[in-house]
């Protein structure tokens, strides 16, 4: 089983590290759901740290519809980050009616050439979970963080396993409400 842990300081990454995780996502202000974290916490994280770093690429928390210049500002936080050689990027675009943009999206994924991507929790808030993990498999996406689009993973075990056996090709990573 693979370990990740949601990191948002050079010292929880640090513990993470220490308590045997496979690996971290880094944001910043978890309390709102996350945000892009900066360029120094990247840098310092990448030099003392020795875990894979997958970094979330949201440039302002509330829903996960950007205008361009905020669209413009992630695939900046993307080229930033693959210059630093994270291994990962966590990201995803919604529409205003919580169906997939799927233009944004795949042009995430292609700045992200070289590096993992994960579509986000931004999942959790799609209309249709099934035709959503299709397109995302057609796009390549490499994992699936969701809690099953319910508050924590443990309320959503029903979808996520339902997903799990129908989309076996995806990785699906269980996130919200889970501890040891």
């Amino acid at each position: 089983m693979l370990v990740e842990v949601c990191a948002n300081s050079l010292e929880s990454a640090l513990n993470a590290e220490r308590a045997g995780a496979d690996r971290i996502e880094l944001c910043s202000e978890l309390a709102v759901g996350g945000i892009t974290p900066s360029y120094g916490l990247l840098k310092s994280i990448k030099e003392k740290c020795s875990l894979p770093v997958h970094v979330l690429i949201r440039p302002r928390s509330g829903d996960f519809t950007y205008s361009d210049a905020e669209f413009k500002v992630m695939l900046e936080d993307i080229a930033l980050c693959r210059q630093l050689g994270v291994a990962g990027i966590v990201s995803g675009v919604l529409h205003t009616d919580f169906t997939l943009d799927v233009e944004r999206t795949a042009a995430l994924i292609d700045a992200s050439q070289g590096m993992k991507f994960t579509f986000h929790r931004a999942f959790d808030w799609v209309k249709d979970a099934m035709r959503t993990l299709e397109i995302l498999e057609d796009l390549n996406v490499d994992y699936v963080l969701s809690s099953g689009q319910q508050k924590s993973a443990m309320e959503g075990l029903a979808l996520l396993s339902e997903m799990k056996d129908l989309f076996p090709k995806l990785t699906l990573m269980p996130g919200s409400g889970i501890n040891e």
